[in-house]
């Protein structure tokens, strides 16, 4: 079966739903109540068709992606050339990786955090934390998890289409060891191209991170503070007041 991350046409349509304008409002909200330094340059981890690229970019930010897909990178850098930005992709792995510049901000969206084990996701926040300059912000979009993320049966699914192109979307989850709070992620994509069928499907085993671990994470680490989480991408919605939490967001800053 063909993999999800090797077709990123499709990819793009599936993950379509989001408001890309307004995520970057979100960003821009958060770089003035928050960062202490200007925001000039930003770096997406794991960012695959890059679909803040052109939003970012229109704004006079300068974009910076990294993914370890080669097609993924493939398409973004073709997208940049179509809309005539100067971004600068690299192909890296997000749990160890160096670059030789610094950025003002970092983020991560929808869950896309791919470390397996605990040393994995120390790496993580370390390589985070060499690339991200003093008083710069990590923004994490549903990395944490507030629930058990294998505890919804049969996961979540959606239908998205453009131009005629027909994606069915489902995203599922199951315990693969509960000790080391690792998790196996299903993504299916079930694809109608005018009459031309096919399914996608990527698997990827993720270790689990729970709220208070992940703030004794970034409290031992020595390179991050805590700022804050909120639900839903919106900065007047705290976690501790969600009663149901969607699309959480959790901002971290560089000491």
């Amino acid at each position: 079966m063909a993999g999800v991350y090797d077709n990123p046409e499709y990819y793009e349509i599936g993950f379509s739903f989001r408001d890309i304008a307004r995520e970057v409002d979100l960003f821009e909200e958060c770089f003035r109540r928050f960062s202490r330094v200007p925001v000039r340059s930003v770096l997406e981890l794991g960012c695959g068709n890059s679909p803040h690229m052109e939003e970012l970019s229109a704004r006079g930010y300068q974009y910076h992606g990294l993914d370890q897909n080669r097609l993924m990178l493939q398409y973004a850098r073709q997208k940049s050339r179509r809309i005539g930005a100067n971004v600068k992709l690299f192909r890296r792995d997000m749990v160890a990786f160096s670059l030789r510049m610094k950025v003002d901000f970092v983020y991560v969206l929808l869950g896309s955090l791919h470390a397996r084990n605990t040393k994995e996701l120390r790496s993580h926040f370390d390589s985070v934390a060499k690339v991200l300059r003093n008083g710069g912000l990590y923004l994490l979009d549903w990395c944490v998890q507030y629930e058990s993320p294998w505890a919804q049966e049969g996961g979540e699914t959606w239908h998205m289409e453009r131009e005629g192109v027909h994606v069915k979307v489902t995203v599922s989850w199951k315990v693969v060891d509960p000790v080391e709070q690792t998790f196996e992620e299903t993504i299916t994509l079930e694809v109608d191209d005018h009459g031309k069928c096919l399914t996608l499907e990527e698997k990827e085993i993720k270790r689990a991170i729970y709220p208070q671990e992940f703030l004794c994470i970034i409290s031992s680490s020595g390179a991050f503070e805590f700022v804050g989480w909120w639900n839903n991408w919106d900065l007047s919605q705290p976690l501790e007041k969600a009663a149901r939490i969607d699309r959480p967001i959790a901002l971290l800053r560089r000491l």
